[in-house]
């Protein structure tokens, strides 16, 4: 993808990472991280990632995500599927 200018929308800016951002806003739901965490693969897999972004999604590499198309405020949301739930 060349350079895109700054505050114009760019449809294939946009459309990059849409599935692994559309994953990681999942991981909002309590439930959707417990099967994120057990099987984090075939969570993947629900919403065809591509390989790059199946990769970065794994590795939870911030770079790689941010490569990949990702949005920090979306998969900031992996990390919370790999916390230990607070009690109380």
């Amino acid at each position: 993808m060349k350079d895109v200018e700054v505050g114009k929308f760019h449809m294939a800016a946009a459309q990059k990472g849409y599935a692994l951002n559309a994953m990681c806003y999942s991981l909002n739901a309590a439930e959707n991280r417990a099967a994120y965490a057990a099987d984090p693969g075939a969570y993947c897999d629900r919403y065809g990632l591509s390989q790059e972004e199946r990769e970065a999604a794994l590795s939870r590499d911030k770079t790689r995500l941010l490569n990949a198309g990702g949005n920090m405020y979306f998969f900031a949301k992996l990390d919370r599927a790999f916390r230990a739930p607070k009690e109380g």
